[in-house]
């Protein structure tokens, strides 16, 4: 027997409930229903989670609201990826978003196992009648409920694929592997999704539209540059002209690096601080995974946190000079790649632009007298989508200092090139981020130098690279767990953490090899749960196993020499970090 359900009478509770799991604010909006009987539809956009305003539901489906609205914030709070529309047919796009919302809903499980009975009630299979959404419907719930056998070879198939990839490293990435991969099985069984719209197969799930971007082709985005002048906003700013003074905004005055850091004041609406990265906390303490009793050691470490001192830029400019030929390559890849990445974000109810095409066809809707599709504006994703930051670490202990066989440079005079490169390709294309280095004394004593916050101009902290050197040790844990809560910070989508060494992690207070290698791998373990992406360039191919290791296959990249390393970390970054 079904009974009415209306979102007024439980508005408030569900945006509640939102908070209660994830410690912030959702606004659930009400859609217009026509038709009550019809499949409940749902969406999330930027002003909030959408959800009918009525609905008919059976006894085991009455906590819907409940259900849609906590799978549909999963998008948000879990940072979901945005997929490119372009050539994925509808099969396909339907098998990456169930792919998808089953990463997410696995993840959320596993903080709040309780939301799995939530969800299952909505899975009850009432046939074995084969098609692609009744398929669909069997594979969700074969991977969230481990009671349920289900024989179909397609969904055993789908089911390995994703608790597989879920128990690896859970990259937003897999999505996209695996959902084509299923869609192309289902091709071949000659298995089309009959109603020729994107449909959900679970009542409760959100129709994906958040994980899905229309991008106009090349063509178009060349028009549209040469029509504007386009200004990078990948940094807040505004600037007082009477003055001259640069005010930069950040949420946090540690994430503001130099400048002004705007905070909310009790008794007024802003209140501007100058902040000086030096007065910035000395010391932090941080913990270190010991593997042989299993047990995170808290507080274990001190890390005591600096800014390098402006150096000469004269030995930029010798730098620069030296690296001329490469340099302009670079910088013309990342002009090309800065373009690529201006892209205007079709089909939206809101925007900068109208889209003549879609706003033809609302009109012939109107016209028509049947209600016309208010997505019919297009937004700029280069402007206001913040997509890629990056933090680079540095190893700087004692051993890069020692000259390189055939050269005069230092390991630690490559390492200022590399960056430097680095951070002028990376300035070009537009992308936020940082540089700092580490080296240790003891788990005392553990040096982490900055010499780029992300919110300054790559311009304003050149000359501190002319100060990269080394000394001492490699505790690389602690500086990999205070790099991360840096760039967790970032409202960057993806986030990036390079770390450049020159060998495995040692240190004079620790005996046993193994030690902080496993610390290491602990650390870079916590990274992928706050969603950042590790990579590592190893300069000493003697350690490869500890490296690997450490960052798993396919995370690093080993340097057979390190004077190519100026030449291709920047390559590096285009082929292997920014995809």
């Amino acid at each position: 027997m079904k009974r009415l359900l209306e979102l007024a009478h439980c508005r408030k509770t569900t945006e509640l409930y939102l908070r209660a799991l994830w410690g912030r604010g959702f606004v659930v909006n009400a859609l217009a229903v026509e038709d009550i009987n019809a499949v409940p539809v749902s969406y999330l956009t930027g002003d909030g989670i959408h959800l009918p305003e009525r609905i008919l539901a059976t006894e085991s489906h009455s906590q819907y609201y409940r259900a849609a609205a906590a799978h549909a914030a999963l998008h948000v709070i879990s940072g979901a990826s945005l997929f490119e529309q372009a050539d994925l047919n509808l099969m396909q796009r339907a098998l990456i978003g169930l792919v998808e919302d089953l990463r997410l809903e696995l993840r959320a499980i596993k903080q709040f196992p309780g939301l799995r009975q939530l969800w299952l009630s909505f899975h009850h299979i009432e046939s074995n009648h084969i098609s692609a959404l009744q398929l669909m419907l069997r594979l969700s719930r074969s991977v969230l409920d481990p009671k349920y056998q289900d024989t179909h070879h397609w969904v055993l198939k789908g089911k390995k694929k994703i608790l597989d990839a879920f128990a690896g490293d859970d990259a937003a990435g897999f999505a996209m592997e695996v959902g084509l991969s299923l869609a192309n099985d289902l091709g071949q069984m000659r298995l089309p999704l009959n109603s020729g719209r994107y449909e959900q197969a679970v009542a409760y799930r959100d129709d994906n539209r958040c994980l899905w971007q229309n991008l106009l082709d090349a063509h178009q985005q060349s028009d549209i540059l040469e029509q504007q002048d386009v200004m990078s906003t990948q940094q807040a700013k505004f600037v007082e002209a009477s003055k001259g003074i640069r005010l930069q905004l950040a949420d946090n005055q540690f994430q503001a690096g130099p400048g002004f850091h705007i905070v909310e004041n009790a008794q007024a609406a802003l209140e501007y601080r100058q902040t000086n990265p030096a007065e910035t906390p000395a010391n932090k303490q941080y913990p270190e995974w010991d593997y042989r009793i299993h047990a995170l050691k808290q507080d274990w470490c001190n890390l005591q946190e600096d800014t390098a001192r402006p150096g000469s830029l004269r030995v930029i400019a010798e730098i620069t000079a030296r690296h001329k030929y490469t340099l302009n390559r670079l910088q013309r890849m990342a002009s090309k790649l800065r373009i690529e990445k201006h892209q205007w974000l079709r089909k939206r109810e809101e925007g900068e632009q109208f889209d003549l095409d879609y706003m033809v066809d609302a009109m012939v809707a109107v016209r028509g007298y049947l209600t016309p599709d208010p997505r019919v504006f297009m937004r700029s994703a280069f402007q206001q989508e913040k997509n890629l930051a990056i933090s680079i670490l540095l190893d700087l202990s004692e051993s890069t200092n020692e000259r390189i066989d055939g050269s005069q440079q230092s390991v630690s005079q490559v390492l200022q090139e590399s960056v430097y490169l680095l951070g002028e390709t990376l300035s070009t294309v537009g992308d936020a981020f940082a540089i700092a280095g580490f080296s240790s004394n003891g788990r005392q004593q553990i040096r982490f130098t900055h010499f780029k916050y992300f919110n300054e101009e790559f311009e304003a902290s050149k000359a501190r690279l002319s100060e990269i050197a080394g000394a001492y040790s490699t505790r690389l844990g602690a500086a990999i767990r205070h790099s991360a809560g840096e760039l967790a910070l970032r409202p960057e989508r993806k986030k990036l953490l390079l770390v450049i060494t020159d060998g495995a992690p040692s240190d004079i207070d620790v005996y046993d090899r193994n030690y902080l290698v496993q610390d290491c791998w602990h650390a870079v373990r916590g990274l992928y749960r706050q969603g950042i992406r590790p990579f590592c360039i190893n300069l000493d191919r003697r350690s490869d196993a500890s490296i690997e290791h450490i960052f798993g296959r396919g995370r690093s990249e080993t340097l057979d020499s390190v004077v190519r390393l100026p030449g291709l970390l920047a390559h590096l970054y285009m082929r292997y970090l920014h995809t």
